[in-house]
């Protein structure tokens, strides 16, 4: 039995139509009919070919390497086929995804103090000269007591140490003024660090995808006015949907060349996007400069992300 067949009958069995497959792994139906009728011509190549028999085998409850061998075994004994790309389908979609290299979200103002530092250096060294005058002058003030008369050396003797107790005492002020001055500062600067540190954007994972078709769930906070989706490919073209996490493919849905130009996207009215791919280990994803990791090695994939401002 061939492939197609494999499937058709394993789907009727389940009491499956095309529309309820085509709902399940959001592969257009034309590819599933043509999947079931051994017609791959139509197909955008034939790695994505493979990904969608592989995809509808497993929602149908079949062993996709089991249902691939035929055709594995055929490409063995034939020259295999050059891939031939197929454009996205949908005129309107394409005309909303545009490549903006130089449309990056604006870097967030730094807030706090920048020239702090230099004002606690200041402070530090004013005191440093503060101490070093008032000592100097202590000193030349028991200098000339000490070059007084003779009738008078007594008196100096007593009094001078009242005079060098009040010296020490301003120094010690001037200096508890300074400290206190310095300790201020540090502070209102790491306060500024730590009010920096909360608006800064954080993305983390909420869930990890497992199974046969898994969906990772990420959570960007603090994301800002303006949210980017930056799709790229590497060793491979890379098949991508994306959608407001309602409708698979309402945003953008095409294939994207290795090596080619990034594609980005403007999610910053949406609450949340999700990203499906038919071959991850090429896809790169960024949202805001920060990577989206698939945390598995399947091919297909889907990648949610949860957008708080």
């Amino acid at each position: 039995m061939d492939i197609g067949a494999k499937l058709r009958e394993a789907r009727e069995s389940k009491g499956m139509t095309l529309e309820d497959v085509q709902q399940r792994t959001k592969i257009q139906k034309r590819y599933l009919k043509a999947i079931e009728e051994n017609n791959h011509s139509v197909m955008p190549g034939e790695f994505y070919t493979r990904a969608f028999i592989k995809e509808y085998a497993q929602t149908v409850g079949l062993n996709p390497d089991e249902v691939l061998q035929p055709k594995e075994q055929q490409q063995q004994e034939t020259p295999a086929a050059v891939p031939v790309q197929e454009e996205s389908e949908a005129p309107s979609r394409q005309e909303r995804s545009r490549v903006r290299e130089n449309d990056r979200p604006p870097r967030k103002e730094r807030k706090g103090i920048p020239y702090l530092p230099s004002i606690i250096i200041g402070l530090i060294v004013l005191a440093a000269i503060i101490v070093v005058v008032l000592i100097y002058a202590g000193g030349s003030n028991n200098n000339d007591d000490n070059n007084s008369a003779n009738q008078q050396q007594n008196e100096d003797q007593v009094t001078s140490p009242e005079s060098e107790q009040e010296s020490g005492t301003d120094t010690a002020d001037e200096s508890a003024d300074s400290e206190e001055q310095a300790n201020d500062a540090a502070e209102e600067e790491e306060q500024a660090q730590q009010e920096e540190e909360q608006t800064e954007p954080k993305l983390s994972v909420d869930e990890e995808g497992t199974a046969s078709n898994p969906v990772t769930t990420y959570t960007l906070e603090n994301a800002g006015d303006e949210v980017t989706l930056k799709l790229s490919a590497e060793d491979g073209d890379a098949w991508l949907q994306v959608g407001d996490g309602n409708n698979a493919g309402n945003v953008y849905t095409g294939t994207i060349a290795a090596g080619s130009e990034a594609v980005e996207q403007d999610v910053s009215d949406l609450e949340t996007v999700s990203i499906k791919t038919g071959f991850a280990r090429a896809t790169k994803l960024e949202i805001n400069g920060q990577e989206l990791a698939f945390p598995i090695d399947n091919d297909v994939q889907t990648i949610t992300v949860n957008i708080k401002k």
